[in-house]
């Protein structure tokens, strides 16, 4: 049986640019390896902005927001990257199927004039994925990615798509604990990631107190070979 695989992630007004030129395929080169241009014509548009991202939400956000009197300040985030990957054991032939009614049930839970980009990216290494972007504009019209993308939802998502999808046809599950950064919201996810990172500089501290004790032990028996040599050059 597949596993259902789910993560989010919210950003700020200047992320967007490279987000849009990311899943849109904008860039001229790219660094990542993964990624064979020659199959981005297989990749799947389902939403996209009629000029680029940031404009789209810009417009949005002057409409919806601040001409309602809400604030939107530097540290606002204006929308919430969705990542649904599409398990290898369903069939290629439903994908469609199986991303409409991802789309349909994430307009349900945060409103479908908040999905302004959807893309499926079908040219890079591992499994196929949807780029769901998402404004993070409230029912009240306030830009607030704390109350829209909460724990309750990214929960209801991994609980409630899965049991969706398999009443339509799919042979899909909720993913079990061992994919849990999946469904970690980016606060939560920030925190894991600095954990990690503050594991791997305690052991890089270890490493390099080892590697300059061995220096030191190294430069002493140099210093040693050094004077029992002059010193059997003074006895010869």
């Amino acid at each position: 049986m597949a596993k259902f695989s789910f993560h989010c992630q919210c950003y700020k007004r200047e992320n967007l640019a490279g987000i849009d030129r990311h899943n849109r395929r904008r860039n001229k080169n790219y660094g990542n390896k993964d990624i064979d241009a020659e199959r981005s014509i297989d990749n799947r548009v389902y939403i996209t902005p009629d000029t680029t991202l940031y404009q789209e939400c810009k417009k949005q956000i002057e409409e919806r927001v601040l001409s309602r009197g809400g604030r939107v300040t530097k540290a606002s985030n204006w929308i919430c990257e969705c990542i649904f990957s599409y398990p290898e054991e369903l069939p290629r032939e439903r994908m469609d199927e199986y991303y409409g009614i991802v789309l349909e049930y994430i307009a349900s839970r945060l409103g479908s004039c908040n999905l302004v980009e959807a893309v499926v990216h079908m040219d890079e290494a591992g499994l196929p994925h949807m780029h769901l972007d998402v404004l993070t504009i409230t029912e009240d019209n306030r830009l607030s990615s704390k109350n829209l993308i909460t724990k309750e939802f990214i929960t209801a998502v991994h609980n409630e798509l899965p049991v969706i999808l398999k009443g339509k046809g799919f042979d899909i599950e909720r993913g079990s604990a061992e994919h849990a950064t999946a469904g970690l919201d980016a606060k939560d996810y920030k925190k894991q990631m600095d954990k990690e990172a503050a594991s791997l500089d305690e052991r890089l501290e270890s490493l390099t107190a080892e590697y300059n004790d061995l220096v030191d032990a190294y430069n002493d028996l140099l210093r040693s070979r050094k004077l029992l040599e002059q010193g059997n050059l003074k006895k010869a």
